[in-house]
């Protein structure tokens, strides 16, 4: 089968179907669906150094998280570089990050700016993991600084 690599866009006449492949279930978050052979090669070894590196990082889930239903407007700029600025759900908190379902293309990386009026608190996240759930995509944002505004925002919601 050829077509072209999601991972690197180039033609290719060997195209790998990488979508149901559980030695690459730690790197599905990046979205990759169809991928030549190398790319694919790279990917195994990601995905092989993840594992490898689970017991020894800190889990990124250790930190509280509260489920919340917060108003948020959010700009940033697709992978394909389109600006948008929409209003979006917050579904969880931490004291360093959220959670939001977009339909945006996101790619992990990505800075964005969170503005939540009803909290009266401004912040710019970083995109730290995507997944795909139907036609939206969950995003796991991290906050590049910490702020007072969100301080304020997860002490409230955290005593809930």
């Amino acid at each position: 089968m050829s077509g072209f690599c999601d991972r690197c866009n180039e033609r290719t006449s060997q195209i790998v179907n990488i979508t149901q492949l559980p030695e690459l279930a730690a790197v599905a978050h990046l979205g990759y669906r169809q991928v030549c052979a190398p790319c694919y090669d790279d990917l195994l070894a990601e995905a092989n150094e993840a594992k490898d590196s689970e017991g020894r990082d800190e889990d990124r889930r250790a930190e509280p998280r509260v489920k919340v239903s917060l108003k948020a407007r959010v700009e940033g700029n697709t992978s394909h570089l389109a600006a948008f600025a929409d209003e979006m759900s917050i579904e969880e908190i931490s004291p360093s990050g959220l959670r939001l379902h977009t339909a945006h293309e996101l790619e992990p990386g990505t800075l964005l700016k969170v503005a939540v009026p009803s909290h009266d608190v401004e912040t710019t996240a970083i995109v730290e993991s995507v997944w795909r759930d139907g036609g939206q995509h969950m995003v796991g944002l991290k906050l590049v600084e910490p702020s007072e505004g969100w301080d304020k925002l997860w002490q409230q919601h955290a005593t809930e």
